[in-house]
């Protein structure tokens, strides 16, 4: 009966960290070459990620009065639409990582592709037209 004890907690165990994985984050970050990245996030056992927020931070410690996110100063914030993805102009910074952020336990991120010289004229066109809001001199380093 102990040996029956003890493997059922190790059954019970098991199946819930299966289902503690079952929905592991996961994101993609996609150079389009045209001075944009698409960017899909979602989770592993398919559910819907619509409205999940993408968080974009500069790849470097901060320390200043700027929000932050894990340390690093925030440069844009944006959701995820229905199809779990977001094209978003390349920042302006070198160095940058986009994480998708589910809440505690959800958050994967990834460094994203750096803005390259021949994509100049094709980013300037799609950072003309793209909405960042309240982001948008964060992104362009303005």
């Amino acid at each position: 009966e102990e040996k029956m004890k003890k493997f059922l907690v190790l059954i019970i165990g098991v199946l819930m960290s299966v289902a503690v994985f079952a929905h592991a984050p996961l994101i993609s970050v996609d150079d389009n070459g045209d001075g944009t990245v698409y960017i899909e996030g979602g989770f592993s056992n398919g559910a819907s990620a619509e409205g999940v927020e993408i968080i974009v931070v500069k790849d470097k410690a901060y320390n200043g009065p700027e929000e932050t996110f894990k340390g690093k100063e925030i440069i844009y914030k944006g959701k995820l639409d229905a199809k779990n993805s977001l094209t978003l102009p390349k920042p302006a910074t070198d160095k940058y990582e986009v994480y998708f952020n589910a809440g505690e336990g959800h958050i994967i991120g990834k460094k994203g592709p750096a803005l390259t010289a021949g994509e100049k004229a094709k980013w300037d066109k799609a950072t003309a037209s793209f909405d960042f809001g309240e982001w948008k001199e964060l992104m362009m380093e303005k």
